[in-house]
């Protein structure tokens, strides 16, 4: 696939492990000036020279996206750095609490879900919509889950919840913006195990429900990184370019099973 994706500048928050990593490696394979944004800039250093020693771009930027100072900061550095923001993946979020009912939820617990989940992709594509307005292009791609589509597995509310908001905010954004050529996107992955810090099930449970997800899906295979990856690439390519306000699972057919 021809993506055009040379030099383009793409900012991916939550780049410095997890699936975002996964996402800043391929962008950068395709050529892509990536900014590896994280709340650990330790680790988003790390990445952006992984990327480097294969001769990919990339810089590695310091950001939590539930603050709109450092999400404002952090985009005036890509735009000194990069001279623009081409396209913006809206990786950030998790679950970050261990499963339970959602009365047994506490209040900041919940704020904390929200705002990294949902307000914190407002923030950052606030931040780089003028410049993409006056360039009368861009590309928004921002991350929901397939729990939304079930409300499951259980004990996720505050999870589900904030990517509720983000079909919502994807739709809204999609609306506001079409008029100046800049596309607003989501995906929506079903379970993908992969190494991070957030343990939301912990031990065996974690084992059961991918044994679980993967009985319930379509296609007979735990998602890999590389299956999220691959559409994420699509939609900030220029085959995308007539798509917009849409939600893609990429959840091997669970959300409709």
């Amino acid at each position: 696939m021809l993506t055009g994706l040379a030099e383009r500048r793409i900012i991916v928050t939550g780049a410095a492990q997890g699936l975002g990593r996964a996402y800043a490696l391929r962008l950068a394979r395709e050529g892509a000036r990536v900014a590896v944004v994280d709340l650990r800039g330790d680790l988003a250093d790390e990445t952006a020279a992984e990327i480097r020693a294969v001769d990919g771009q990339a810089v590695g930027f310091t950001a939590d996206v539930a603050q709109a100072d450092q999400v404002r900061a952090m985009v005036e550095a890509v735009m000194t750095r990069f001279g623009g923001v081409d396209v913006l993946v809206n990786n950030a979020g998790g679950a970050f609490y261990s499963t339970r009912p959602s009365e047994e939820f506490g209040e900041q617990e919940w704020d904390h879900v929200l705002d990294v989940n949902l307000k914190g992709q407002w923030l950052c594509a606030r931040a780089v919509i003028p410049q993409m307005k006056e360039r009368r292009q861009g590309k928004i791609i921002n991350v929901t889950s397939t729990t939304v589509a079930r409300g499951y597995p259980a004990g996720l509310s505050p999870y589900t919840a904030a990517k509720a908001g983000v079909i919502g905010l994807t739709r809204a954004l999609a609306h506001e913006l079409g008029a100046f050529e800049i596309t607003v996107n989501a995906i929506a992955p079903g379970y993908t195990p992969v190494p991070t810090p957030k343990t939301v099930h912990p031990g065996e449970a974690q084992e059961r429900l991918r044994r679980q997800m993967i009985d319930e899906q379509c296609l007979k295979r735990s998602e890999t990184p590389h299956d999220l990856a691959e559409v994420i690439v699509f939609l900030a390519s220029a085959g995308s370019n007539f798509i917009t306000g849409q939600v893609l699972n990429v959840d091997g057919g669970w959300a409709m099973s």
